[in-house]
């Protein structure tokens, strides 16, 4: 996978001219419940009996509906429309997915810490909030992945510090997303590479909070997923605002869908599902749509692992 990818989509979307107008994509629809008709833009994907087979028996039954876990302020995964609608990549393949599942749903809208607490309260089902299936993970939740991604250090437009790799970092204050694994990268690197000069971690509720702080001249970088710091520095302003200053790979990581630890059918189900849809193109076109093809997987995994 190579970075110089994934840009924003080229279907309609509000422009985000500003840092504050990026914020708001997290706020618009916190803490509420929106409709799966309400959500994905219409996908045609018919019903497959088979797979439908492979639900739990009470989700086999036609008023059944799950919830589902998110966090709108993370374009180009997911993030809120000018009509107030929860919108992205990651919605579109989960729309997908459970349409071939023939399984209806809401998306209900969290501040991200709260997602995984929400899950195994559950409050929600499966949590779709473009997460990064790692080890670490895996001990308590099973993943069904869907994209390869990477991570991005975020900085300002013409790199003014010169920052081109992690290690760069170390002395330097950096924001990020609590509870994520750009997080535990920071931590590592003050274990090992930066222990004599370590790097001061700065983090936040959403990305945007913590891009901010790169604007505001309170961060030197932030370190983000790639999609979603190539998406903004595309986005913010004219595209003059912020830059992705790597050019190597750092962190490849598969995404999936978050499941609780030991439920099998609902982890069977959605495996086959997106399996299904990369078979007949419909993520190919999914991917096409948001300008994110370069991470494609030809294999939805369950845990990172080959079948």
């Amino acid at each position: 996978m190579a970075l110089g990818h994934r840009v924003r989509g080229h279907r309609a979307r509000a422009v985000i001219g500003s840092i504050a107008a990026l914020a708001a994509l997290g706020g618009l629809l916190t803490g509420c419940a929106t409709d799966s008709a309400e959500s994905a833009e219409s996908t045609a994907v018919e019903v497959r009996p088979e797979l439908r087979a492979l639900l739990p028996g009470e989700l086999r039954a036609e008023s059944a509906r799950i919830a589902v876990g998110t966090e709108s302020g993370y374009p180009p995964f997911e993030y809120t429309n000018e009509a107030g609608r929860i919108v992205g990549f990651e919605i579109d393949l989960f729309d997908a997915a459970s349409k071939r599942l023939g399984l209806k749903y809401n998306f209900v809208d969290m501040p991200w810490d709260s997602l995984v607490t929400e899950l195994y309260a559950s409050n929600v089902d499966v949590v779709a909030a473009a997460m990064s299936d790692t080890p670490e993970r895996q001990a308590d939740s099973d993943f069904v992945d869907y994209y390869n991604d990477s991570d991005a250090i975020m900085v300002p437009a013409g790199n003014p510090e010169g920052i081109k790799n992690l290690k760069d970092l170390c002395g330097r204050p950096v924001a990020v997303l609590v509870e994520t694994t750009q997080a535990d990268a920071l931590a590592a690197l003050n274990a090992n590479q930066c222990q004599a000069n370590p790097v001061t971690v700065l983090t936040f509720e959403t990305d945007a909070d913590a891009l901010a702080q790169v604007q505001a001249g309170k961060a030197d970088a932030e370190l983000t997923q790639w999609s979603t710091g190539a998406y903004n520095a595309k986005q913010v302003g004219s595209g003059d605002i912020f830059q992705v200053a790597n050019t190597e790979i750092i962190n490849p990581t598969p995404l999936g869908f978050r499941f609780p630890k030991g439920d099998v059918e609902m982890v069977r189900a959605y495996q086959a599902a997106v399996q299904s849809i990369i078979d007949d193109g419909t993520y190919a076109e999914i991917l096409a749509k948001h300008d994110l093809s370069a991470g494609a997987l030809t294999t939805a995994t369950v845990n990172n692992q080959q079948p």
